[in-house]
């Protein structure tokens, strides 16, 4: 009789693997690696090299939050697999989109807006630049020290 409760306990521990809730643990950032993904260590100390970034670790468009190296993570176990993916990040370094030929970034330096080698800082560069040659012979000529601010705050704000 026991061995029949042991055959019930094993299918039972079977189909709660199969449709029972995944776990999401905690862990820490170790590093963060070039190929979408990040280097983690869990709170028992062991580590897990290539955490991924988001769903599948390929080039092409994407959404992703970079976590600061030493923050917290909230990783799930990928179903069947010995692989992690991150679910929440508690402090990012870096956030980058990229949609075709489109990419948004966003970090400590400042903003980043592109498509194909086009960055608004280089549009809004080139108007304040062309504004300043302008020499009016009757009325007012622009005011040159607002467009040397706007030049320096572009700077400021735009990679």
């Amino acid at each position: 009789m026991s061995k029949e409760i042991e055959e019930m306990a094993e299918r039972a521990r079977r189909i709660a693997r199969r449709v029972g809730p995944k776990v999401i643990v905690p862990a820490t950032v170790i590093a963060i690696n070039n190929d979408d993904t990040i280097e983690i260590e869990f709170s028992d100390g062991s580590t897990v090299d290539d955490c991924r970034l988001k769903a599948v670790v390929k080039a092409g468009n994407k959404v992703l939050l970079i976590p600061a190296v030493d923050s917290n993570v909230l990783v799930g176990k990928i179903e069947n697999s010995d692989e992690y993916i991150v679910i929440s990040v508690d402090e990012i370094t870096e956030m980058v989109v990229l949609v075709d030929d489109v990419r948004f970034k966003v970090d400590a330096s400042g903003f980043l807006f592109q498509k194909d080698n086009d960055t608004l800082k280089q549009i809004l560069t080139l108007i304040v630049q062309s504004v300043l040659g302008i020499v009016v012979l009757q009325g007012r000529n622009p005011d040159y020290i607002k467009l040397q601010q706007s030049l320096v705050k572009i700077n400021n704000l735009l990679l």
